[in-house]
């Protein structure tokens, strides 16, 4: 019997469960799902993921590595046989063999993103299929999810590329109706867009949209041909509490909160 499980998908301050389901191989100890923080998302969007293995069995669970890789994903237009996505093509990985052990309903998880690293994703309907690398192999059911090419133009500048510690950060952001018809967009709260600031390791360490509240109330904006709206946002170069304001590189991702969302082209800065 399939296990239901459910994606994570933040609208506003909304959390909404969106459903999906996964299982392990047949007499497999150890149970795999996967999740996925919505099932449509816009061309360049990433796609977060989240997979939980977990022992089913009343014994002791041991899994096996030859090396630092624990997981792989692998994302398949629907129907191919090919993937268009290996999540670990491109990666390195400590070559010593490990072991995981997990007790009886003992889980372990593990988190990762797939993004334009390996080339655009076409619009399309896909299966994402996990796996964990260990010699049994136990795989999760796939999960079907849609890529669609956004309707509008999404852009996003910053004032500066180089900026002291603690110095302002300025985001203009411009929605362009790009197409020969008029468009709509779809808001599930008051909020319009979103800025992430992350570390060069990936962790988000600010958000405007952070410590605002929005009405809770489902909205359309129209936008005709040619028409175009703006947006601004400022970093006052704080971060979140785990964080330390700190020299170094970091990415400026700004969302427009449709329902799917779309992202603009990241921008790279330096703090000094």
């Amino acid at each position: 019997m399939k296990l239901p499980i459910f994606s994570k998908l933040l609208v506003g301050t909304t959390l909404i469960l969106v459903a999906s389901s996964a299982q392990a191989k047949p007499k497999s100890w150890v149970q795999l799902t996967t999740e996925t923080n919505a099932t449509k998302y816009v061309t360049g969007a990433p796609i977060n993921i989240m997979l939980t293995a977990k022992n089913v069995h009343s014994n002791d669970a041991f899994l096996h590595f030859s090396s630092g890789q624990r997981f792989d994903l692998q994302l398949f237009p629907k129907g191919a046989t090919n993937p268009v996505y290996t999540w670990s093509a491109n990666k390195m990985f400590n070559m010593m063999v490990g072991q995981l052990k997990l007790a009886p309903s003992q889980s372990q998880t593990f988190q990762t993103q797939i993004g334009d690293d390996q080339g655009a994703l076409v619009p399309g309907k896909y299966e994402l299929r996990a796996h964990l690398s260990n010699s049994s192999l136990i795989e999760a059911d796939p999960v079907e999810l849609e890529v669609v090419a956004a309707p509008v133009k999404f852009e996003a500048t910053v004032d500066k590329t180089e900026l002291a510690v603690g110095e302002t950060l300025h985001v203009k952001m411009t929605v362009t109706n790009t197409t020969e018809e008029a468009q709509t967009l779809h808001f599930g709260s008051g909020q319009s867009f979103d800025v992430f600031i992350s570390n060069e390791a990936g962790k988000q360490v600010w958000s405007w949209g952070a410590n605002k509240r929005f009405i809770q109330s489902v909205r359309d904006v129209p936008l005709a041909v040619g028409e175009s709206k703006t947006f601004d946002a400022t970093w006052d170069g704080i971060t979140f509490p785990d964080f330390k304001k700190e020299p170094g590189t970091y990415t400026v991702q700004a969302v427009l909160t449709t329902n799917p969302r779309i992202y603009a082209t990241p921008t790279k800065i330096e703090v000094k």
